[in-house]
């Protein structure tokens, strides 16, 4: 399913920031995880199979991207490559999971990339609040990074990785004890968040950021670490956190983390060719509306289980005047404060990369794509 176009308006700080932007100019026999079978020695009949180190919690939106890719691969190769497929965290934890892929305790892996910030600075620009609400416009520009720019594909290349895909992980939500309802009441909170930049943004507007997993997150809400967190739809209903946290609200920041799949680049570059030509063709589809889909048939459900959580006492989005100024107090300090946070992790020409990232998000500003924590909002105020 290749996205479709429907006519979208263009995010505000997309465009001044493209304007500014441009004005400022193992798979080795042996290792642990991989088994090759040659069948007779036909090359055409060679196997693989890839064991997978995960994240990404059972039932969430982005475990259904991890599957929809898994099991297509396995489809498309006809078993030539299959994955052995660990629980959530039973092989590493979620903040380990790239270092298990680069050093073959894993050759495919999914999580959060900013649990391991220095390995993935070419896609930590998401981080920059009000920039893009469509998840289908950062995905695919994502993916063009490290198919088709030479600095995005250095970095992760030089991490022993091959990227497959990064996908946002939803709205940004925030969830707390009592209404959060403009960036004024951010004085003195402690919260959980995800995201280099959203995390400064916050702590600017005088959160105390407190740097946890989304797993250990409920555990840290019960014992009082933090009182407020920040994170997509699935933090209150898969995680659990509507439970402990009765008012959860969308300040309009839009999309502000991600989930990636990568796997080890040696395992990648030992394909046969006939078998990476297939894998890349998976890795297409996915990126080209696919995990998209997923993604928000897995969100959608997500929505009910809210509404229905006696412990949920609402979803609400700010008023937009609450919105329009704290957009207005960041102004472009997040993409200065990336360019330099990126730089500092090794990534070179910063500046170009978020400036290719900025014209992907407009050329492919039309693309399709359902929003299920707006669709949400609305939910609550119609119940």
């Amino acid at each position: 399913m290749m996205f479709s176009q429907h006519s979208r308006p263009r995010s505000r700080r997309a465009l001044a920031l493209a304007g500014g932007l441009a004005a400022t100019a193992l798979a080795i026999t042996g290792c642990a995880g991989i088994q090759n079978s040659t069948g007779g020695g036909d090359a055409g009949s060679e196997s693989v199979t890839f064991t997978l180190a995960t994240g990404a919690q059972a039932g969430t939106p982005n475990a259904a991207v991890q599957d929809w890719f898994l099991d297509r691969v396995e489809e498309v190769t006809e078993g030539r490559i299959s994955f052995e497929r660990t629980a959530t965290e039973a092989l590493c934890k979620a903040a380990e999971v790239a270092d298990c892929v680069r050093d073959g305790r894993a050759q495919i892996g999914v999580t959060v990339p900013d649990y391991t910030p220095q390995y993935f600075p070419s896609t930590s620009m998401v981080s920059i609040p009000f920039l893009s609400q469509n998840s289908q416009a950062i995905m695919q520009s994502i993916y063009d990074l490290h198919t088709s720019y030479a600095p995005a594909m250095a970095v992760i290349d030089g991490n022993n990785l091959h990227h497959v895909a990064t996908w946002p992980v939803g709205r940004f939500l925030l969830g707390s004890k009592a209404p959060l309802e403009d960036a004024g009441q951010f004085a003195g909170l402690q919260m959980r968040a995800s995201g280099p930049i959203i995390q400064q943004v916050l702590s600017g507007a005088g959160a105390n950021i407190v740097a946890i997993t989304a797993p250990e997150t409920y555990e840290a809400v019960e014992r009082g670490v933090v009182s407020s967190i920040g994170g997509a739809i699935d933090f209150p209903v898969n995680y659990k956190i509507m439970e402990l946290l009765p008012y959860w609200s969308d300040p309009g920041v839009g999309q502000y983390s991600t989930f990636g799949m990568w796997v080890s680049k040696d395992a990648y570059d030992a394909l046969p060719d006939d078998l990476r030509q297939q894998f890349d063709s998976v890795v297409e589809e996915l990126n080209g509306g696919e995990g998209i889909a997923a993604f928000n048939k897995t969100a959608a459900g997500q929505c009910q289980e809210m509404l229905e959580a006696p412990t949920v006492k609402n979803l609400t989005a700010w008023d937009e005047s609450a919105t329009r100024a704290w957009e207005e107090s960041v102004g472009d300090t997040g993409a200065q404060k990336w360019i330099e946070l990126a730089t500092g992790q090794g990534l070179d020409d910063a500046k170009g990369v978020l400036e290719q990232y900025i014209t992907g998000l407009e050329t492919y500003a039309d693309a399709d794509y359902d929003d299920a924590t707006s669709d949400c909002v609305a939910a609550f105020a119609d119940r």
